[in-house]
């Protein structure tokens, strides 16, 4: 059973601290704790400086209210609306809700003949004289009059930076009143002016920002923001989670000193609770089923099955999970596999940390497969504009298979001759390592309660187990595909020590499961359109506590991974906030912007490239769930330029395969990794940013030459779109 995961942190800790100071002489040791001392006290004067900055800014700068008003339009009648303060940038921001035609708005082409608009636009309007001294360029939204579209909402930044001059500027709304103007300064405050150009009312409702966050800046500061994140993962600064939390607050104080403070509530809603609810559901089952022994059961299984050869043991493992991560969520796989793989490594001598890399890399390029392997797929696959393109399970997975098929067979060959004489390398020190932080997490419990008290005996147990094995270590190592020479006694060992313990207990939980994994599937039919998968976990994780009826919910609530959510918490408040500084829109126009000055008969090309790579790159510095979000509004956007006359589909595949094969490139980039490190601690053993790094970054690069090489041939050269 994994240590008490309550005080997982407590141990993830001490990995930070630890030096292999056993071979050093008395004076080096104590130069080394001086310099660990000065090295701390900077750190921790760093930090609180980093607080007092946030601090001071949000203690000064109330929260921006939005001010929601509904404004009721006859006819061709002008309505305006005051805006509460007087703009001091070049931009506000207009954000409209109703019965709007988005699609039509953002491609105006696209609207119809007689299409219903409203003119929407920044004025000076001197009503006691009657007369519009300035005006804005219009905006034209158009409504929707089919009644098919719910209602939705647009939103537009209209720049006002002349609005105090003399000159002025004739609008479409005044030339369609047929006002006669004349040049006049006044001081009349900003206005927004509606126009209702259609032949029945309407009401929208309006949300004005006079003084939205200023861009050119906010990009810079997200920038800053995004590298000091990694530099404190990278070197081992600062535990990952409050590396994540510090950094995500850290944001909101540069909101606030741009003036921009979001209130608690838009903080909240930046968490993405779907993914949170997901894990923290299969984590729950994960704790109950851990009790039954049925992760020692299939290590031992598997170890049969390969005949004790190890690299055809990992090679069944990563087949298994790449299998299995294609029908199920792979942050699911990986919560089962982990503790099953940490055993088999443990009673071959492998290297713990480089298998679970393995499994972890080819999670993510199985989760690519369908709409439900992989959470971004899942975010793709509900969006109402692929839904319109007409995209479902089947069509799905045929579009990916060949490149994730190809992509599988590339990253095996790789991951083959870069580990064929490294699969034991540092075995016997990750063991010893192991022990180590284990003793210090048991240390730790210094008047437990009965049920800590019974979760440090297995940590105990755990020590002693790993002891043994370390002493009966065979000295002999095996290369290639040749089988251990201890197979026999060590299968022997392991069929007489794991046994399933609570067979009644198994059954319970294949129930739950059953039933998670039923829905899992048909949650992408339209029948069943109320489930998702974070609510599937849920009901299965509930089911299974009302069927184990465990009298100590504290048990199994000590098995969460606390800090693994609260990672993903501050990682999608950090991802928001730098989207709201303006990185996103950046990034989009910077990508219209290079298609654009493409030919027409290489755009298509050219999107695909750029969007996948775009994709790939930044969903392997940041984590890949916020990042789909951002790459299908890019996307969307890109394509809703009718000037470019972009298909969908090409870069729906494009970034699919990018976000998920850049979920390979960093320890951090998506959930599976994450998890994956997180349980791996748990059991004492350190997934490194870098050791992740060196074989799962250019396994990123090689997934997305060959996706990219797959999708030039399907929507380049044959046009399958």
């Amino acid at each position: 059973m994994a240590p008490h995961a309550a005080h997982a942190s407590q141990a993830r800790r001490s990995f930070y601290t630890h030096e292999e100071n056993e071979n050093l002489t008395e004076d080096q040791r104590k130069r080394r704790a001086r310099l660990h001392r000065i090295l701390v006290i900077v750190k921790i004067t760093i930090f609180v400086a980093i607080w007092l900055y946030f601090s001071v800014f949000m203690i000064i700068t109330e929260p921006y209210e939005e001010h929601e008003m509904v404004v009721s339009m006859e006819p061709n009648q002008p309505t305006t609306l005051k805006l509460s303060k007087e703009p001091k940038g070049e931009f506000i921001s207009v954000l409209l809700k109703g019965k709007i035609d988005e699609d039509a708005t953002t491609r105006p082409k696209k609207a119809g003949e007689n299409q219903s608009y409203v003119l929407v636009s920044a004025v000076k309007f001197d009503s006691n004289n009657n007369q519009t001294l300035w005006s804005s360029k219009d905006w034209k939204v158009f409504l929707d009059d089919s009644g098919k579209h719910e209602m939705c909402k647009v939103e537009k930044h209209i720049k006002v930076d002349g609005y105090n001059s003399k000159s002025y500027m004739v609008s479409e709304s005044d030339l369609a009143l047929d006002r006669g103007l004349q040049p006049r300064k006044s001081d009349v405050p900003l206005s927004l002016s509606f126009l209702n150009m259609g032949e029945q009312p309407t009401a929208l409702s309006v949300i004005a920002n006079p003084n939205p966050l200023n861009e050119n800046h906010g990009v810079i500061y997200a920038l800053l923001l995004l590298c000091f994140l990694y530099s404190l993962i990278i070197f081992d600064i600062a535990d990952r989670t409050f590396a994540s939390l510090l950094t995500a607050t850290l944001a909101i104080g540069v909101l606030c000193m741009l003036g921009d403070r979001p209130s608690l509530e838009k903080i909240i809603s930046w968490i993405d609770m779907d993914t949170l609810m997901l894990l923290f559901g299969m984590m729950l089952m994960v704790a109950v089923l851990a009790e039954t022994g049925v992760f020692d059961y299939m290590s031992v299984f598997a170890y049969h099955l390969s005949k004790g050869q190890p690299w055809f043991l990992v090679f069944l493992l990563c087949m298994l999970t790449v299998t299995l991560s294609a029908f199920l969520d792979n942050v699911t796989i990986i919560m089962l596999m982990v503790p099953v793989i940490i055993r088999l490594t443990e009673c071959m001598g492998l290297r713990t940390t480089t298998v679970l890399i393995c499994v972890a890399i080819f999670s993510n390029i199985g989760g690519a497969l369908t709409p439900v392997g992989d959470p971004p797929n899942v975010i793709i696959a509900t969006n109402k504009y692929v839904v319109a393109e007409g995209v479902n399970f089947p069509i799905f997975v045929i579009h990916m298979l060949p490149g994730v098929f190809f992509s599988i067979v590339f990253t095996w060959i790789f991951l083959y001759f870069s580990l064929r004489t490294k699969l034991y390398a540092g075995s016997e020190d990750q063991m010893r390592e192991s022990i180590r932080n284990l003793t210090k997490t048991a240390a730790k419990f210094n008047a437990p309660t009965p049920s800590e008290e019974q979760l440090r005996r297995d940590i105990l147990n755990r020590i002693e187990e790993l002891k043994e094995r370390y002493r009966r270590k065979q000295d002999a190592r095996t290369f290639g595909l040749q089988p251990a020479s201890n197979f026999i006694e060590t299968l022997a060992e392991m069929e007489a020590k794991y046994k399933l313990k609570n067979k009644p207990l198994l059954v319970k939980c294949c129930i739950a499961l059953t039933f998670a994994i039923l829905l899992f599937i048909l949650h992408s039919f339209p029948f069943m359109k109320g489930i998702t998968l974070a609510w599937a976990a849920m009901l299965a994780a509930i089911l299974l506590l009302i069927l184990a009826n465990k009298p100590d919910m504290d048990a199994v609530l000590d098995h969460v991974e606390w800090s693994t959510l609260l990672f993903f918490a501050g990682l999608f408040v950090l991802v928001e906030a730098i989207s709201e500084m303006g990185l996103i829109d950046v990034v989009s126009d910077w990508t219209t912007s290079l298609i654009i000055g493409v030919d027409d008969e290489h755009r298509v090309i050219a999107a695909i490239m750029l969007v996948m790579w775009i994709s790939a790159i930044f969903s392997a510095f940041v984590d890949n769930i916020p990042i789909v979000t951002m790459m299908l509004k890019l996307a969307i956007k890109v394509c809703s330029n009718d000037d470019l006359r972009l298909p969908l589909l090409p870069l729906i595949w494009a970034i699919s395969m990018g976000v998920c094969f850049g979920g390979n490139g960093t320890l951090i980039a998506a959930s599976s990794n994450v998890v994956a490190a997180g349980i791996a601690n748990q059991h004492g053993y350190k997934i490194t940013f870098f050791e992740f790094f060196k074989y799962g970054f250019p396994s990123m690069i090689i997934c997305d030459v060959v996706g990219s090489i797959y999708l030039l041939f399907a929507h380049g050269l044959f046009q399958w779109h």
